[in-house]
């Protein structure tokens, strides 16, 4: 396995302007969590509720993909019940972090009373998710409901966001004319699973960190799951979070229906190479998270890697990288539209921006 420097916690964002032009914007990736490390020589029975205890965000996500990845390397069937039960607790982690993200992350200052106004909504809805995958009565889905109306999600066509998300909707449209849209997407997609697990078997950690598909740059999360459904004329910004709007929506439609939707895709894929070894995707808030894990024949854990969708969406050379090298930074706070943007990129861990001034050559 190949080494990597040192890396932070955060995600480096490193943009050089002359005038109004981006003239570099590099982006460091984070140190990764060694997930081997926590689970070495620990049960596989064990190793999701253990890892469901180590992430804060996504715990939902992180837990359901260890579960899957577990149950391929044992050769063990999920059931129907388990797979219903794993599409509830998605769609409610769904909404609730799409609130979270939007409350907490957003830039701006963190005691704005209209900010904070929204926090009960906020705590209400995180404690829904959280006891998703305990009950089935219509109590989850009215609790979402209420959450996501209170901080101001347009939950129908047509319809304009309010409160806090209409603040969040002006921020977003001033920006409409300096971030353009870019001439291509490529959305990583439920056909790629096999390449990143062969990606993931070769165990390089270049490819955790970094994650690549030859000749791609590949984007995943809210934006590519909505993106035929956005404004073109609102600009990049407002269109990705309109893309969060609709994800919302979708969310608490699924929660509300006992049937799959109209084109809903797999939200749990997992697979494997052999015993002792399994794979799973789940299509998370941000993305598509991966997991790979290898138990020995006592059924312990010696192998387990985690990817983000963190990590495809801030790759050095991905689609955060490609959009702030196409914007022009004509704004009065430049650090603001950063900022801006890489929220509605919507990671999964700090980002620690820093602008510089060059001079003309």
């Amino acid at each position: 396995m190949s080494e990597l420097p040192e890396m932070s916690t955060s995600i480096g964002v490193e943009v050089t302007r002359i005038e109004d032009r981006v003239e570099e914007a590099k982006v460091t990736p984070r140190r990764q969590v060694d997930a081997t490390r926590i689970l070495y020589g620990k049960a596989a029975s064990d190793a999701p509720s253990l890892i469901g205890s180590v992430f804060t965000l996504c715990a939902a996500s992180q837990r359901i993909a260890s579960e899957a990845a577990m149950a391929a390397a044992q050769s063990r069937p999920t059931p129907d019940a388990l797979r219903w039960r794993w599409r509830r607790m998605l769609y409610a982690e769904r909404i609730a972090e799409h609130l979270r993200a939007s409350l907490l992350d957003w830039p701006g200052e963190k005691s704005d009373p209209r900010r904070l106004a929204h926090l009960p909504a906020l705590r209400k809805a995180l404690w829904a998710a959280r006891a998703a995958g305990e009950g089935h009565d219509n109590s989850l889905h009215a609790a979402l409901k209420e959450a996501a109306c209170e901080v101001g999600a347009p939950l129908e066509a047509g319809r304009n966001p309010t409160a806090w998300f209409a603040e969040l909707w002006r921020d977003a449209l001033q920006y409409a004319q300096i971030a353009p849209w870019l001439s291509g997407v490529d959305f990583l997609a439920i056909d790629d699973v096999e390449s990143v697990h062969l990606a993931l078997c070769e165990r390089n950690a270049d490819f955790l960190a970094r994650p690549h598909l030859p000749g791609r740059v590949v984007e995943t999360g809210p934006f590519a799951r909505q993106f035929a459904y956005l404004r073109r004329n609102v600009g990049l910004l407002a269109a990705r979070l309109q893309a969060r709007f609709h994800d919302i929506a979708q969310a608490l439609e699924a929660l509300a229906s006992r049937e799959l939707l109209a084109g809903e895709g797999d939200l749990v894929v997992a697979g494997s190479r052999r015993l002792g070894e399994g794979f799973a995707m789940v299509d998370s808030p941000r993305g598509f998270l991966f997991h790979r894990v290898e138990i020995d024949a006592s059924g312990t854990v010696t192998t387990y890697d985690i990817l983000a969708p963190t990590e495809w969406n801030f790759h050095p050379s991905g689609p955060f990288a490609q959009a702030l090298a196409a914007t022009k930074l004509d704004v009065a706070e430049p650090r603001r539209f950063v900022a801006t943007l890489a929220a509605l990129f919507d990671p999964c861990a700090s980002c620690d921006i820093r602008l510089r001034e060059a001079l003309h050559a």
